[in-house]
């Protein structure tokens, strides 16, 4: 962003040349935007970004023709692309077409809910839930700052600088899906760009120390070949250089949540089961009925996560009390993959027999005590009772005694608009359980809601507010989202995690994998207990069905029974389950030796020290301070010939001396400018003048300029003697500014 002496008015230049240079940066800035399909799946984040690109750059070219100057144009630029993003990603809240309060709160809570995961968010990620507005903000900037760049400070190559950090960036956290042919576009619309901009600002009105070119700046058949194959030689070298396909310097693939690690908290390993390990075999079940294998209920919601309680986790109790309605489900349990220390296992457990398992009363699970966690070939034998619930029993039940106050709390920031729209979901609602079954039904509506497991882990405050605006999630979101919202209506609800019944490989026998992985609901009712509720959208537990009336269901696609780790081989018999008196049964004294250890959780809520923002912001910052002393530099080193660096020293005089309030008039000579300047700012009249009388003999006398670079009798030569007139005449404006001034021309001098 150069001042008006250094960078003449755009009027000088043609409208065809503008708009050919405008659309050879605005291809680049779209081959940055096709750059995300390696973060989203499909294509439909194009349109949205590609949007932001054109309008940006169509802005920059209407402010440039009707000569709004640079230090008001780029904010005028941000301020409406500001407001387009707003539009289109929350159209929704905006009042009479200006944002609203609520804009701003949606807003918040959405770049929130990106902070939240973004440590451990594994791509593609779903174009929606704050990443859509974040892609957004990127283009956004990459495009005013690469525009300023090009239009505005004069530069070539440095303008391709902030949308190529901008896909640098994207491709280090994204997948391999089109990546070299991604590269490819972008290096051949980055070479076509830097063509027409050389030729954009050679014919850019200047002193007339060179013979200027004044074809139509078009690009030849030779620069367009010049530039495909530079594309097609990047693509075809890149892949093949030494350490192409190594591992990356740093793993952004998912944190500490990926693989088939122990739980930090039950919730949030579901999406890395559903899809880095959705194949694979995690435990076989063979039990006499089919069930959901609950491994923990969640009592407690923070407004960040469903965890356990910290104060009732390790309570030991007696084992649960089977109903005179319940069915007995007999199991063996045998672990193959999976890890940790809870126990898959059918609701409600009456009977274990193993030694190294503890029972956790209050959350209604089994964990297995010592050392070690489960390890493959690990085998148990439990005995549950299955309640059945009669829908006369739960429709006259209350819900007022639960267990536990936990059960009813939420964070004092617990979002109005999720409390409101339970309220509004369940009006006619006439007992706990027409509530319940009510609000259920309505997230499992697909008019409503989608199921889709690309959305990142989260369940708090804000994941719960992105969750209900864009209606896209996994069960994650649906059953944190319903027990958050029937405690906002004073009903007790928990959040249970476990997984589907599996793949029935042979009579009885469940193969259970990766992609069963899975998280309900649970809903208190006094005198019966927990009572399950499956809000997610073609998930329903068969033993749910006769109050609910949804039929069994389980994500079964794509699954082969045949192809299951192990299928081959047969677990033993059901053993015998012990039948003496519940209250004999001698259990261990459980533990906090069954949970993680205090560094994994700790690793669980915080980043280990700084905010990922942090040293992000810090680096964009450092960046934008170092850029504009390179680019300076780059520049004034690069070698010219005498006439145009002549050229060059006298514009950047010029721009200097504006700083002062001395501006050139186009139809001055250089020495009429020189004595003006002299008269207004007398300590550069005498570098200023002086270089004003070698631009004069280059302009008149052209034959002159040929031995500018010619060596003296003293060791220099006429182009250094006007360098250094040059740098004394900036010398002396930076020395005659205040820090304010010196600051603006840091950032707005790049000449």
């Amino acid at each position: 962003m150069t001042s008006r002496a250094s960078a003449p008015p755009a009027r000088r230049i043609g409208l065809s040349t503008d708009v050919a240079a405008t659309l050879a940066l605005t291809g680049f800035s779209l081959a940055v935007v096709a750059g995300f399909a390696r973060v989203f799946s499909g294509w439909g984040f194009f349109d949205n970004l590609a949007v932001v690109a054109l309008v940006g750059h169509a802005l920059g070219l209407l402010l440039r023709r009707v000569r709004v100057p640079g230090w008001l144009a780029v904010p005028l630029v941000f301020v409406a692309l500001t407001w387009l993003i707003g539009f289109l990603h929350y159209r929704g809240t905006y009042s009479n077409l200006f944002p609203t309060a609520e804009t701003a709160d949606l807003f918040r809570a959405e770049l929130d809910l990106v902070r939240d995961v973004f440590r451990v968010a594994v791509a593609p990620v779903q174009f929606g839930f704050g990443w859509d507005v974040l892609a957004a903000i990127g283009v956004g900037l990459a495009v005013m700052l690469s525009d300023a760049f090009a239009f505005r400070a004069g530069a070539r190559a440095e303008a391709l600088v902030p949308g190529g950090v901008l896909f640098v960036f994207v491709a280090a956290v994204g997948t391999d899906r089109l990546r070299v042919e991604l590269s490819v576009l972008l290096v051949i619309a980055g070479a076509v760009t830097v063509m027409v901009l050389r030729r954009y600002h050679t014919l850019t009105p200047s002193l007339r120390l060179v013979r200027r070119n004044r074809r139509a700046l078009l690009l030849t058949p030779s620069g367009l070949l010049l530039a495909g194959l530079i594309g097609v030689a990047a693509g075809f070298a890149g892949p093949r250089l030494p350490g192409a396909d190594a591992e990356p310097l740093v793993d952004t693939g998912g944190g500490a949540i990926g693989g088939n690690t122990t739980y930090v908290t039950p919730l949030v390993d579901i999406r890395s089961r559903l899809t880095n390990q959705g194949d694979a075999e995690l435990f076989v079940m063979e039990a006499s009925q089919e069930s959901y294998w609950r491994t923990a209920t969640l009592p407690e919601f923070d407004g960040q996560q469903w965890r356990l309680d910290a104060e009732t986790q390790t309570s030991e109790g007696a084992l649960a009390e089977a109903r005179d309605d319940s069915t007995r489900i007999e199991q063996t349990l045998r672990i193959n993959g999976l890890t940790g220390r809870l126990i898959p296992a059918a609701a409600d457990i009456i009977e274990i027999d193993d030694e190294e398992l503890a029972w956790i009363e209050d959350l209604g699970t089994i964990a297995k005590s010592g050392d070690d966690g489960l390890e493959r070939g690990d085998e148990f034998v439990m005995l549950s009772a299955s309640p059945s619930f009669d829908t006369i029993d739960l429709a006259q039940a209350t819900s007022d005694s639960p267990p536990d106050p936990v059960y009813l709390e939420l964070p004092d920031d617990f979002p109005e608009s999720a409390a409101a729209t339970a309220r509004e979901v369940t009006s006619g609602a006439t007992s706990p359980f027409n509530a319940a079954l009510t609000l259920q039904n309505w997230f499992d509506d697909p008019q409503q809601f989608t199921y889709d497991i690309e959305v990142q882990p989260g369940h708090g405050n804000n994941a719960i507010e992105a969750f209900l605006n864009e209606r896209v999630g996994y069960c994650e979101q649906f059953a944190g989202t319903y027990a958050a919202m029937m405690r906002s209506l004073g009903i007790p609800a928990r959040v249970a995690v476990g997984f589907t019944p599996g793949t029935e490989t042979s009579d009885g026998v469940y193969s259970v994998i990766g992609k069963n992985a899975h998280a309900w609901a649970e809903v208190w009712f006094d005198g019966l207990g927990w009572v399950p509720f499956d809000p997610t959208p073609g998930r329903s537990d068969g033993n749910a069905t006769n109050y609910t009336g949804v039929p069994a269901a389980q994500d079964d696609e794509g699954i082969d029974p045949d192809a299951a780790d192990d299928a081959g081989e047969v677990i033993p018999p059901l053993s015998t389950v012990p039948t003496g008196d519940e209250g004999e049964f001698e259990l261990p004294i459980p533990g906090e030796e069954f949970l993680d250890p205090p560094a994994a959780t700790e690793a669980s809520e915080s980043n280990g020290g700084l905010p990922w923002w942090v040293p992000v912001l810090l680096v964009v910052g450092l960046a934008a301070a170092v850029a504009p002393w390179l680019v300076r530099r780059v520049r004034r080193h690069t070698p010219a010939s005498p006439d145009k660096e002549l050229a060059r020293l006298w514009r950047r005089s010029l721009s200097s001396m504006s700083l002062v309030g001395v501006h050139s008039r186009p139809t001055d000579t250089p020495t009429e400018t020189a004595t003006v300047a002299s008269e207004r700012f007398p300590i550069a009249a005498r570098p200023l003048s002086s270089l004003a009388h070698v631009v004069t003999e280059a302009t008149y006398a052209p034959h002159t300029a040929a031995g500018l670079s010619a060596e003296g009798r003293f060791g220099t030569s006429e182009i250094k003697r006007c360098a250094n007139w040059t740098r004394q005449i900036e010398r002396a404006v930076v020395d005659s500014l205040g820090p304010a001034a010196r600051l603006r021309r840091h950032f707005t001098t790049w000449s």
